[in-house]
């Protein structure tokens, strides 16, 4: 089963142009298949709609990553939780 991981960032925050979010999810211990971003200029804007979109695309594992960023790092909030799979 493919592992998607939806990342909502807190707090209006935006990643910087050539952000690898894929990478700096490994790196902070969130493998995933295909990332997709929340936020408030960037990606999607609601969950439910990033949620859809794995969904619809075949990831059976999709967990929500709350976060926030200093533009060279996420910081998780609080552990991934699984939202379906």
């Amino acid at each position: 089963m493919r592992c998607g991981l939806i990342v909502y960032l807190v707090g209006g925050a935006e990643l910087p142009e050539g952000f690898d979010l894929t990478s700096c999810c490994k790196e902070i211990g969130c493998p995933a298949d295909r990332v997709e971003l929340v936020g408030a200029r960037q990606g999607f804007f609601e969950v439910d709609d990033a949620w859809h979109h794995l969904f619809i695309k075949g990831y059976g594992d999709i967990k929500l990553l709350v976060a926030e960023t200093d533009q060279k790092c996420l910081r998780p909030l609080h552990p991934p939780f699984r939202l379906s799979g």
